[in-house]
């Protein structure tokens, strides 16, 4: 077996940076907020892989568009690494300062809507792809990437992806961590509180129940009950859960006792913690307001149909490891190991049995902003760890970077 050094002056060969910008331009030159914008990205990723000598698969996605499956395949084994990212974006803002969708290059920075969220990340790992295949690194492990539809609308497509059965021994996500390692993120559930009051004439407000006020006293008992207890309990790196209630509606006219109240509410939750649980105290925290009027407690249909757990890998794991030595040795610099608030496609691969970590090119704080760009020297820098990475994992006869031959 090649050693790391081999490997990457192989590898830095067949890489070359014009590729990697010139396909995130070509990527993000297509508004793929829409399903039909997906499947012209996924085109355009297509078009690239198969010029390189890459066989592609496409996998419908519950009408909403299309997953991109690659493959570099091997003789023998199961998947050693799948590389994953999103090819949806969401919908460009009316004050950003160059053309969203024109991929500006200025200063050394790519400017548009999916440059950092994350389409310099799906082009950095495709490029490392072709690297790859280009250097004729014969594989033990086959090496996939998975460029999914709809993450941002649901995660739909890593859903999809898992549902099919897609097994691997190692996943990296491409989402924007500054070439950071992102060990953990907290998961998310989302409940509608329905309170069902009885309308009457606003004059006489005796004859009704009143939907509104019956929703403030519930969320006031809300307050005093589960935020409290949410600070009774910890994570070593994600700190406490949260709550939080984002809509409230209710009423049809100013003069009527308001017969129905939605309030919508979500808790960020901890490894340990569960939906079930979580229904079970929303529910028992309601009941303590001792409410009037009828409430029901709903889960909402999307959370119940692809359930969204926390991310937790350990900083000890061979993943984590591994991929920190090969970032450190391209880069000069030992990437730090950090956690998120904001969900990602990762804990869905988690869930399905794959350790997952999450790495890629550009800043998260720049996602969904006016200002949204990437540096173009951490695409490149992005394309050669994965490159690199990709090649010990699936060369090897031993997962863990040192443990070969």
């Amino acid at each position: 077996m090649l050693n790391t050094d081999e490997l990457a002056e192989i590898i830095g060969e067949h890489l070359d940076p014009n590729c990697v910008n010139a396909l995130t331009q070509q990527l993000v030159s297509v508004p793929s907020h829409t399903a039909e914008g997906e499947e012209q990205a996924a085109a355009v990723l297509e078009k690239f892989l198969q010029s390189a000598g890459i066989s592609t698969t496409r996998q419908q996605v519950e009408d909403v568009g299309v997953n991109v499956i690659a493959t570099l395949p091997s003789a023998t084994g199961n998947v050693g690494l799948l590389l994953n990212g999103h090819l949806d974006t969401v919908p460009p803002s009316s004050a950003m300062p160059f053309p969203p969708f024109a991929a500006t290059i200025e200063d050394g920075k790519m400017w548009g809507r999916g440059t950092a969220d994350m389409k310099g990340g799906i082009a950095a790992m495709a490029c490392a792809l072709a690297a790859v295949r280009a250097a004729d690194i014969p594989l033990v492990r086959p090496l996939v990437l998975a460029a999914v539809a709809s993450e941002e609308r649901g995660n739909l497509g890593t859903a999809a992806l898992t549902r099919s059965g897609i097994r691997a021994e190692w996943a990296v996500i491409g989402e924007a961590t500054d070439l950071n390692l992102v060990t953990s993120h907290k998961g998310v559930d989302r409940y509608r509180v329905i309170v069902e009051g009885r309308a009457a004439h606003e004059s006489m407000p005796d004859l009704g129940i009143n939907a509104i006020t019956q929703a403030a006293s519930i969320i006031t008992g809300l307050h005093e009950t589960l935020w409290p207890e949410a600070k009774r309990h910890s994570h070593p790196v994600l700190g406490h859960p949260t709550y939080n209630i984002g809509t409230i509606e209710g009423g049809t006219s100013r003069n009527m006792i308001p017969d129905r109240c939605v309030f919508q509410m979500s808790k960020r939750w901890l490894p340990g913690d569960s939906p079930e649980a979580i229904r079970a105290e929303i529910e028992a925290a309601v009941r303590s307001a001792e409410p009037e009027a009828k409430v029901s407690v709903v889960r909402e249909p999307e959370f119940d149909r692809i359930p969204h757990p926390p991310l937790d890998i350990a900083a000890d794991h061979p993943l984590v490891r591994t991929l920190a030595t090969v970032t450190t040795q391209l880069t000069g610099r030992t990437p730090r190991l950090d956690s998120w608030g904001a969900f990602t496609d990762g804990a869905l691969l988690q869930e399905a049995g794959i350790p997952t970590v999450i790495f890629g090119p550009g800043d998260v704080s720049l996602a969904h902003t006016d200002d949204e760009h990437i540096e173009l020297s951490q695409l490149m820098a992005a394309a050669e760890v994965y490159a690199l990475f990709a090649a010990v994992v699936c060369s090897s006869e031993e997962m863990e970077l040192g443990q070969g031959g």
